[in-house]
């Protein structure tokens, strides 16, 4: 990957680029050695091909300043960040094991890992929220799982703040201007209600994506899992939630701990928790005990991964969504073509048929007792016709 990269072995204020071990939307991330130490980043920089765009390079930079804050445990740490011939950079700690993403498509996740890592998930962002910092786009690729030497579960290390939104900039100042009305920025799959439509949001839109999060690592499947991005960004302004067990038949869930989820995932961001903390804390009674699997079934179905890159949506297409109609409608059937000349219409179905055979034997029967009727009476009138001139016979005598 890196034979080509004309950064690899680039030197950025101390940090020498080595290999290159990953690629997003707007970040390329290698590993680095930092020169004074010898000590091993993870050093992101502005992609390349995006570097003159100035509102994602104020964005990009905005990662670095809210990283700098966020001194928790389970928020990846930075160390340095700055720009150095107009490339932008981040260093970060270097970490070593895989995202909550590939560890959901290898298999699905136990109990366990899963209240785990969502708490832990949630005791970071509600340090994020405590310094009002919405990190708006929370979803298992940006969850690192660092395996620790002797501890049956992982460490949580939450990436990716680049999307984050600081509440106490004015919307009116030229920072303000990446979040402000006409831009939508995050991953369609995650998504708040209120993300999708372009409203101003605050931290309920993080507990929106922490309750699609646990969703998804308790069931298997994300409660709106479509191919396409406009069926992900309509599912939530419209669609019910599903529950649970609607998507994992044999999955059995404490009926609070899904009051939680249904809790967080609230339409209206009004009914939802108040913060990752408050929903962290509705989180804490719950133990492995809480979710049981009825048995064990193996995978039947391909995870979908539609909606799950970050995106940029516009204005025309936010108001689109907004005004869209409720797609639960029952859908326009056309009528069915009639068939060409010459051809045998379908036999009906077993069912049809017996109900035509029976309706058949009931014509044929009645028909039946009309000619039966229909002989009694001309018999009869025979009989009446004889008996009648016998008596006129004996009259003439």
């Amino acid at each position: 990957m890196s034979v080509d990269d004309p950064l690899v072995g680039r030197e950025l204020e101390g940090f020498t680029l080595g290999e290159r071990i990953g690629a997003g939307a707007t970040g390329v991330v290698y590993r680095a050695t930092r020169e004074d130490s010898g000590q091993v980043f993870a050093v992101k920089v502005l992609n390349e091909a995006l570097g003159h765009i100035q509102s994602l390079r104020r964005r990009f930079e905005r990662e670095a300043r809210a990283l700098g804050k966020l001194t928790h445990e389970h928020i990846v740490h930075i160390a340095d960040f700055g720009v150095v011939d107009d490339i932008v950079f981040i260093a970060m700690e270097y970490l070593e094991g895989d995202t909550l993403e590939d560890r959901l498509q290898e298999a699905p996740v136990d109990a366990p890992l899963a209240l785990h890592v969502m708490k832990q998930i949630l005791d970071g962002v509600a340090f994020a929220h405590d310094l009002q910092i919405v990190h708006r786009d929370l979803k298992p690729a940006n969850v690192f799982l660092v395996e620790r030497p002797g501890e049956p579960l992982p460490d949580v290390k939450i990436l990716d703040f680049g999307l984050a939104k600081f509440l106490s900039i004015d919307e009116l100042s030229q920072e303000g201007t990446l979040t402000r009305k006409g831009r939508v920025v995050g991953t369609p799959a995650y998504m708040a209600p209120e993300q999708i439509t372009g409203v101003s949001l605050d931290v309920r839109a993080d507990v929106y994506a922490a309750g699609i999060v646990l969703f998804e690592l308790l069931a298997d499947r994300r409660p709106f899992d479509y191919d396409r991005r406009s069926q992900l960004l309509r599912a939530p302004l419209f669609e019910p939630l599903p529950k649970l067990a609607d998507i994992r038949p044999e999955l059995e869930v404490d009926p609070e701990l899904e009051a939680v989820i249904r809790k967080a995932l609230a339409k209206d961001p009004g009914e939802r928790y108040p913060d990752a903390r408050a929903m962290y804390d509705a989180l804490q009674p719950f133990g492995p005990g809480a979710v049981r699997m009825a048995g064990d079934r193996e995978r039947d179905h391909q995870r979908s991964r539609a909606g799950t890159t970050s995106v940029v949506i516009s204005a025309e297409e936010r108001v689109k969504l907004s005004t869209m109609s409720d797609p639960a409608a029952p859908p326009t059937v056309d009528a069915e073509p009639p068939a060409p000349l010459g051809t045998l219409p379908p036999e009906p179905p077993p069912s049809a048929a017996k109900a035509t055979a029976a309706q058949e034997k009931g014509r044929s029967a009645a028909g039946r007792g009309w000619v039966t009727a229909l002989v009694w009476l001309v018999g009869l009138a025979g009989l009446g016709g004889l008996a009648g001139l016998a008596w006129y016979a004996t009259t003439l005598r």
